[in-house]
C-alpha cells in the first residue's frame, strides 16, 4: 500500500511540473488573439467582396474585359438561364 502513495506522490508531482512548463495565455492575450483574428477575417471579407469588383473596373477603364461580367455570364450558363434569342422550330429550322 505503500507504494499507491508514493504513485499518487509522483502523479501530484508531474502535474505540477506540467502546469510550470506550459502556462496558460492570460484572458487580455487571448483577447487580443482573437481580436486579431475577427479583424484579419473582416478585411479578408472586404476583399473579396470589393476588390475583384474594383479590379474589373479597372480592367474596364483600360480597355480590357471585365471579370465579373464574363464570370456572372459563365454562371448563368452553367445554371441554364442563359437567352435564346433562337427558337428552333421541330423541322429544324432557327426562327
Amino acid at each position: 500500500m505503500a507504494s499507491a502513495d508514493s504513485n499518487n506522490n509522483s502523479f501530484k508531482k508531474l502535474g505540477k511540473i506540467e502546469e510550470n512548463q506550459a502556462p496558460q495565455p492570460s484572458p487580455q492575450t487571448e483577447r487580443n488573439v482573437m481580436g486579431t483574428a475577427r479583424n484579419v477575417g473582416f478585411i479578408g471579407n472586404v476583399l473579396e467582396l470589393y476588390f475583384s469588383k474594383a479590379l474589373g473596373m479597372l480592367s474596364a477603364l483600360f480597355g480590357g474585359t471585365d471579370i465579373t461580367e464574363k464570370s456572372e455570364k459563365a454562371k448563368e450558363l452553367r445554371d441554364g438561364s442563359f437567352d435564346n434569342d433562337n427558337t428552333i422550330e421541330p423541322g429544324g429550322r432557327v426562327n
